[in-house]
């Protein structure tokens, strides 16, 4: 709980206030919660790194020399843009499956600190005007941002480059202000920067290429329960492997500083507005087309989670 003075405490250990076995108690109630109140459930399925996705991944990125990142990490940005791409986004063509995976790992390149602050700080003034990035990866996105139009609505294409500015310019702001302490009244300024920080208009874009769906007016209004989906939804699946390792510089743990509940009271209020989010969406799409795609979205994202070892959902949960 936070104390009762206006402005919250930093980043605390979550060990010393909750014991590994709490800890996964809570997780397994709000994950099978997620589950009973969402309808989902887990599909099937096996990671696909040598399928056709993984092959064009693996021969694009042979051309690649991304200077001082180590094979190793880069392996696992590797395994897990092909993950996300052929799970969470599975329903689109092959070629835009390949886009998707390739963005993300040098997404997850800029998310991991491997490009240097200066480098960042330079993206937008440098993509503004056209000059050359200052590392390999920046250079890289820009390509892949610039062909955003060959796979999705211009709408959805200029919609994913402002979210990527974002994410750079928070991913940033993260790094400099880690220490920043938050008031007991900014809510507000943690949703927003929940929002900035996570790539989810970006990915929400994502889930509607324009081979599918040429039409935008028959899912673009279901857009901010996709990126709710995107977001609270990772912060549930993510939140037993967070907490064991005492991660608080989070959006579960921000929640907690400014709204002076406990962790369990947060993570509820997290799942309620998921579960509101996706039963809106289901609402609104009209279309057959629309509704199955969307269905498909939303297990192919629990699916994600699940083929990627490092949530420990498996083990937690029981479920295959």
């Amino acid at each position: 709980m936070l104390p009762s003075k206006e402005l919250a405490n930093g980043p605390t250990n979550s060990k010393s206030a909750m014991t590994e076995d709490s800890v996964r108690a809570l997780s397994q109630y709000i994950v099978n919660e997620f589950f009973r109140q969402t309808g989902l459930s887990v599909p099937a399925g096996q990671s696909e790194q040598d399928g056709p996705v993984g092959q064009q991944v693996h021969t694009e990125m042979q051309c690649w020399n991304l200077r001082d990142i180590s094979p190793h990490r880069l392996q696992k940005h590797v395994v897990t843009g092909i993950n996300y791409a052929t799970t969470t986004f599975g329903h689109n063509r092959l070629d835009t499956q390949v886009h998707i995976a390739l963005f993300t790992v040098l997404c997850l390149c800029v998310d991991d600190l491997e490009v240097d602050s200066a480098a960042l700080e330079e993206f937008v003034p440098r993509f503004q005007t056209g000059r050359e990035q200052l590392h390999p990866v920046l250079s890289l996105l820009v390509e892949k941002l610039q062909r955003m139009p060959d796979f999705y609505h211009l709408y959805a294409a200029s919609a994913i480059v402002a979210g990527t500015i974002h994410f750079i310019n928070c991913t940033l702001f993260d790094k400099q202000y880690e220490d920043m302490k938050l008031h007991s009244k900014a809510l507000p300024f943690v949703l927003y920067k929940r929002a900035r920080n996570s790539l989810g208009e970006v990915y929400a874009s994502c889930v509607w290429d324009k081979f599918n769906f040429p039409e935008l007016s028959t899912h673009v209004q279901v857009m901010p329960e996709t990126m709710i989906y995107l977001d609270y939804a990772n912060d549930i699946l993510s939140f037993y492997k967070e907490e064991l390792v005492g991660e608080t510089n989070n959006f579960v743990h921000d929640r907690v500083r400014v709204t002076g509940k406990d962790v369990k009271g947060a993570l509820l209020d997290i799942l309620n507005e998921t579960v509101n989010a996706v039963a809106r969406a289901r609402l609104i799409l009209q279309g057959e087309k629309e509704r199955a795609i969307w269905e498909r979205f939303l297990q192919g994202y629990v699916a994600f989670h699940f083929l990627s070892p490092r949530y420990k959902l498996a083990a937690l949960t029981g479920r295959q």
